[in-house]
């Protein structure tokens, strides 16, 4: 039995097909597309990984076939929704990347305040690191975090920043003295010093991306997670681990998408198909290889590099059959030239081709015990 059936994943396709709605209507109509996604079972997938005691759709979830605790039927849940739209899935509120950073760095009080607000209303948090002048390059960001009296002076933009528009909270990734800190933000306390832009977007528009300025934005030092622990620890360090576990389902993301694409052309009676299929179900199975790997703490780097690098370009890939096989619906079908134009958006997330060609080959020469 493959994982698809044991986790009765087609049993979710009712729910899934709103996000094949609701990502259309992103472009034009966000308020329509996020009414449409007010469903349980998909607010309850969008809740996974948050702390139970802050979790209002824990028990919705425990009555599910798969296992959120478990990595590997999340990834293979990620890559089913994103069959029916991706972009639709990244316009939920609940868990995100400052939700990881939060846990993993956060204290108890800290925790408490980042994530009571998910038990009163749906929740949109960011998290800005990367920059209009150094993109995401960690170590060269210019944000600055000042100490001034009892508190801290936040000053910086961050570019490409998803979720802020309607974010009631996020993380920004600041330098303070030679070290970096984590700064949780809440927008609308900092209304007059918190700036947030909406960007135009090719593709994947769900991720509501946007440029945000801080200028002379007050932060407490209750706000800064590890202010008085090593600035390593709560720096690059911090950044790398959370978008690390993150890389996996981008992949994810980007192959079902793939997959989606390919089912459109089979629908179409497009045949000569199989090489493309050989390729999805190999990368399919590499995907389930590294989540194994992180659900038993022995997940390799440069494996998810290779596979985010291997399936983000496969998507491209089968994106470029339309034109060739289904000329005039590639022109006139607004929902197929959507995902068309999706497929080319997962390259720019969690870091390029070029950056992860770099990160596989220092994790592989290190793993070897290379210099």
């Amino acid at each position: 039995m493959c994982i698809e059936q044991e986790l009765k994943l087609s049993g979710l396709d009712k729910h899934l097909s709103k996000f094949a709605q609701a990502g259309l209507l992103i472009e034009t109509d966000p308020d329509a597309a996020r009414q449409l996604l007010n469903d349980d079972v998909l607010l309850a997938i969008s809740h996974i990984g948050l702390p139970d005691q802050y979790n209002p759709y824990r028990e919705r979830l425990n009555e599910m076939a798969f296992d959120p605790e478990n990595f590997i039927h999340y990834l293979a849940l990620v890559e089913y929704i994103s069959r029916f739209d991706a972009s639709g899935m990244m316009a939920m509120p609940g868990t995100s990347l400052s939700c990881r950073a939060v846990m993993a760095q956060g204290n108890e009080a800290q925790q408490e305040f980042f994530f009571s607000r998910y038990l009163q209303q749906p929740v949109w948090t960011f998290f800005a690191v990367t920059e209009p002048d150094f993109g995401s390059d960690a170590q060269g960001i210019s944000a600055t975090l000042t100490p001034e009296d009892d508190y801290f002076l936040l000053n910086g933009e961050k570019m490409f920043i998803g979720g802020a528009q309607l974010a009631s909270v996020g993380l920004v990734f600041a330098r303070m003295g030679n070290s970096q800190r984590l700064v949780m933000v809440e927008p609308a306390a900092h209304q007059e010093t918190f700036t947030v832009t909406p960007l135009d977007a090719y593709g994947l528009a769900g991720a509501g991306l946007s440029r945000i300025e801080m200028r002379n934005l007050p932060v407490s030092g209750e706000h800064i997670l590890g202010l008085h622990e090593s600035g390593l620890r709560q720096g690059i360090t911090a950044i790398g681990t959370v978008f690390e576990k993150h890389r996996p389902l981008v992949a994810a993301m980007a192959l079902g998408t793939a997959r989606g694409l390919l089912t459109a052309l089979e629908q179409a009676n497009v045949t000569g198909l199989a090489h493309e299929w050989r390729q999805y179900h190999a990368l399919y199975q590499k995907l389930l290889q590294v989540g194994e790997g992180y659900q038993h703490g022995d997940a390799k780097v440069h494996l998810t590099s290779q596979l985010k690098c291997q399936a983000t370009r496969f998507a491209e890939q089968v994106a470029l059959l339309l034109p060739h096989h289904l000329p005039e619906q590639w022109l006139t079908d607004a929902a197929l030239q959507k995902r068309y134009r999706d497929a080319f958006a997962f390259e720019y997330m969690e870091g390029t081709t070029n950056i992860h060609r770099l990160n596989a080959f220092r994790s592989y020469t290190a793993s070897l015990g290379a210099a």
